[in-house]
């Protein structure tokens, strides 16, 4: 849903692509950081539940959490014409209608 280039599934790999686009203000990178944001907090949220009082999600509830997390904030944001962007609202099956509507 997000094109992080050449990251592989490690935290050392994802955590250098965040150092190093850090400053990056493409709405690419942004929802990217939004993403890796939403993963850990849900994740360390999941394993807090599990840990403290013994309720738990399996792993694609938890998966729509956080996709519909990141989605809602995508949904906030200003979209220009540029093509790159639509290309990422495209990818993420947000619609102009859907753009317009307040998800708050």
């Amino acid at each position: 849903m997000v094109d992080m280039g050449s990251v592989n599934d490690t935290w050392t790999s994802i955590m250098q692509w965040m150092e190093l686009n850090d400053n990056s203000r493409t709405l690419e990178h942004i929802v990217c950081n939004i993403l890796v944001a939403a993963s850990t907090y849900f994740i360390w949220q999941e394993r807090n539940n599990r840990l403290f009082s013994q309720v738990q999600r399996n792993a694609s509830v938890l998966s729509k959490v956080i996709i519909d997390t990141v989605w809602l904030r995508i949904m906030g944001f200003r979209i220009s014409r540029d093509p790159k962007q639509k290309k990422l609202v495209d990818r993420w099956m947000i619609s102009k209608k859907n753009m317009d509507i307040d998800p708050g």
